[in-house]
């Protein structure tokens, strides 16, 4: 499913690898944010 093409003229598209990668980098800044943020609390805490 991920190597389905969709081609409109002469170009071809990827949209499930497309949102694929999407995700994965969304995925890996939240993960970054929620770190940074227990980092700060940990810092407040003590």
């Amino acid at each position: 499913m991920e190597e389905s093409q969709v081609r409109i003229g002469e170009r071809a598209w990827l949209p499930f690898l497309r949102a694929r990668r999407y995700m994965q980098s969304r995925q890996s800044l939240l993960e970054y944010s929620l770190t940074q943020y227990f980092k700060e609390a940990e810092r407040y805490r003590t």
